[in-house]
C-alpha cells in the first residue's frame, strides 16, 4: 500500500526512484494532529526520500468537502464579508481582495501555518539541494534546465499560492516570467525544415 509514514515512506519512495521512477510528492500542513516540529520534520523526509518535485500545501476548506462545512459552521451568523461577499463564499472575491482561508487549528495560528509551509518550499527548493537533484540529468544543459524548472515551480507554486496580499502575488509572476523566458529557450530545438507535417483537413459546412 500507499499509506505509509516515516522511515517506511521514504524506503518506498526512494524503491521508486531507483527503479527510474520520479515522484513530485505533495505534503498537506495545517491538519489537527500537526504541530510546529511536522514542518522540518517533512522537509526532511521529502529529501532523504530523493524525491525529484514536491509541493507543500496548507489544508484548506473547499466547498462540497466535511473540513468546509464545519468551517463554514463554525462561522456563525456574523460572517465577514469582503467587497460585500461572505468570507464563506471566498471563491467569488475578487483575487486582489480575496483573504487566505484557513482551517482553525488548536496550537498554531493561520499565520504561523503560512510562514512555516514558506519555509518548507524554501529549504526544499534551495539552490544546493536542487543541484545535487538535478544530477538524475545526463548533460549540464539538462542540468541547468532542472534548476530552472525546480526555481520556476516553486515562484508559480509557493509565491502566489501562499502570498497574502495582492502585491506579493503580482511580485511572484513576474519572477515566475522572467524564470520562464530562459526555460523556454533551454527546451526550444533547433529547426527541421524537412520535417513533414500531416496535410490540414479543412471541414466545410454545407449550406442549408
Amino acid at each position: 500500500g500507499f499509506n505509509q509514514s516515516g522511515e517506511e515512506l521514504v524506503t518506498r519512495l526512494r524503491l521508486f526512484r531507483e527503479h527510474g521512477v520520479h515522484v513530485l510528492g505533495s505534503f498537506i500542513f495545517g491538519l489537527p494532529s500537526d504541530r510546529p516540529a511536522t514542518f522540518e520534520a517533512t522537509a526532511d523526509i521529502a529529501d532523504r526520500a530523493d524525491l525529484t518535485f514536491a509541493q507543500f500545501v496548507m489544508l484548506t476548506p473547499y466547498p462540497g468537502t466535511v473540513d468546509f462545512a464545519n468551517w463554514e459552521k463554525n462561522q456563525g451568523s456574523e460572517v465577514v464579508r469582503v467587497a460585500g461577499i461572505p468570507v464563506t463564499r471566498h471563491w467569488l472575491i475578487p483575487q486582489a481582495q480575496r483573504p487566505k482561508v484557513y482551517t482553525p487549528h488548536p496550537v498554531m495560528s493561520g499565520d504561523e501555518i503560512r510562514k512555516r509551509t514558506q519555509a518548507v518550499w524554501d529549504t526544499f527548493y534551495s539552490l544546493p539541494r536542487v543541484w545535487a537533484r538535478s544530477r538524475c540529468t545526463p548533460s549540464l544543459r539538462s542540468r541547468l534546465a532542472f534548476v530552472l524548472i525546480s526555481k520556476l515551480y516553486r515562484q508559480m507554486y509557493a509565491n502566489t499560492g501562499i502570498a497574502t496580499d495582492s502585491a506579493r502575488v503580482n511580485r511572484a509572476n513576474r519572477w515566475a516570467r522572467l524564470i520562464a523566458k530562459p526555460c523556454r529557450r533551454l527546451f526550444t530545438a533547433s529547426p527541421m525544415p524537412d520535417l513533414v507535417l500531416p496535410a490540414r483537413q479543412e471541414t466545410v459546412t454545407a449550406p442549408h
